[in-house]
């Protein structure tokens, strides 16, 4: 759980759910958060705009915390923790990395960006009925796909980024992102205020003028499939990131509806602030509220009160998962031991022992540093990119992960001994890149 001082101060980060442990601190203040944009849960890193409207990146693993541009950028978004993209005054796309800034100029000037999990970004250029969606791959400009696309009152993605669901009049349109291929409109009789999706996109929760009817749509079938009342009007929801409560909005007072999504019933109401970091629910159900001066947690299904934390919303919180923060295993440091060996054996092999004694060394020694340059849902990409990379000597080889029941195909070099090393060949590289600890 990180927690930045909203006043301005240190950030720092406790294990959930002992909200008030410390397990990491920064010596150095942060600027104030206004939202999340998005977590690295490879290199540790949380991407988020400030109350001033600026990008920042805070890197856990290094203790750093960088303001990466200091030009006036609207629109800021991230699909991965590292990357943050822009857009500037002119209308061009800024995309803002650890190893510095990079610059698109499109068509026509920027309107959004949709930044994607496999390294691509859709840009969307133009305005009104002459709405285009261009695809790009940075740091690359070339334009690899030019699509009309319709003017959006409000947009929703799965979090793979696979769909794009867009508000357009009184209708919900989806675009399947990986192919480019639009999904059957879905109507609806009143203007759509609100869309969210599900962590896997199998449902679209839909709010209407009506405010306190909520449609859930069927991504699969594309239409809606049920219909829910909230006990009062709403004006915003957001979904559980582990797809198992939908939270409602009162659009006056201060409750907040708990909705039990398996099946569409109104769990309760308890009373809270909405703001852009709470409420959430955490991984064991529980839902992290502020209330006044202090942050109260309540059981899910019961909603009944579990702990408040004192004076907790004078603090921005945001959940994540990772393991980076795991104690070093105490196996790591067990003495290497070897089988007694006859003296006379040990005069004839003495060269064979040197060998293995410095074999087993290296199994001691540090994992070393991993350049990693990119990831990609498809292996030939993948290999595509690491067929160009040479440094030293050294090919570019790709290695695979499972995020989110999706195989990613990762683009590395190393390891390397050193940082200095690993850093230096990413620069050598020319392409953008990140360095991590450990194994790939």
């Amino acid at each position: 759980m990180l927690r930045l001082p909203r006043a301005g101060g240190a950030p720092r980060v406790g294990a959930y759910p002992r909200v008030d442990s410390t397990v990491w601190s920064s010596s150095d203040p942060a600027p104030t958060p206004a939202r999340v944009l998005a977590f690295d849960d490879e290199s540790g890193n949380v991407a988020y705009e400030d109350t001033k409207g600026r990008p920042v990146l805070l890197e856990l693993r290094l203790g750093t915390i960088t303001v990466t541009s200091s030009r006036k950028l609207t629109g800021l978004t991230s699909a991965d923790g590292t990357a943050i993209y822009g857009i500037a005054a002119n209308g061009d796309v800024v995309r803002m990395t650890p190893a510095g800034e990079w610059t698109f100029k499109p068509p026509r000037p920027a309107k959004v960006v949709y930044p994607q999990p496999d390294g691509a970004a859709f840009i969307a250029v133009g305005s009104g009925a002459d709405t285009h969606l261009i695809r790009i791959f940075p740091p690359d400009k070339k334009i690899l796909a030019d699509i009309p696309f319709p003017a959006a009152t409000r947009t929703a993605r799965t979090q793979l980024a696979d769909v794009l669901y867009l508000a357009v009049d009184s209708g919900l349109v989806a675009l399947r992102t990986r192919t480019l291929q639009w999904a059957p409109s879905i109507s609806f009789d009143e203007p759509i205020r609100v869309i969210a999706s599900t962590p896997s996109g199998d449902r679209i929760f839909v709010l209407t003028d009506k405010r306190n009817r909520i449609s859930v749509v069927d991504r699969y079938r594309d239409r809606v499939a049920a219909t829910f009342e909230l006990p009062d009007s709403a004006s915003d929801m957001r979904v559980d990131a582990f797809g198992r409560y939908l939270l409602a909005r009162a659009e006056t007072g201060d409750s907040i509806w708990v909705v039990a999504i398996g099946t569409q019933r109104v769990i309760g109401g308890i009373r809270g602030a909405w703001r852009a970091d709470l409420p959430f629910v955490g991984y064991d159900g529980t839902v992290v509220v502020a209330n006044g001066d202090d942050v109260v947690l309540y059981d899910g299904e019961t909603l009944k009160g579990r702990a408040r934390v004192r004076g907790g919303a004078q603090d921005f919180w945001y959940p994540f998962m990772w393991d980076g923060f795991r104690p070093r295993s105490a196996a790591l440091d067990e003495p290497v031991r070897f089988d007694s060996i006859a003296v006379d054996t040990l005069r004839q092999d003495t060269l064979a022992i040197a060998d293995t004694t410095a074999i087993a060394a290296d199994s001691t020694s540090p994992p070393g540093f991993i350049v990693s340059f990119a990831a990609f849902l498809t292996e030939d990409r993948a290999r595509e990119l690491a067929s160009t990379l040479k440094i030293g000597g050294e090919n570019a080889r790709v290695i695979t992960s499972t995020r989110d029941g999706s195989t990613i195909y990762r683009v590395v070099l190393g390891p390397y001994l050193t940082k200095d090393e690993a850093e230096a060949a990413g620069r050598t590289s020319g392409h953008t890149y990140w360095v991590y600890e450990g194994n790939p």
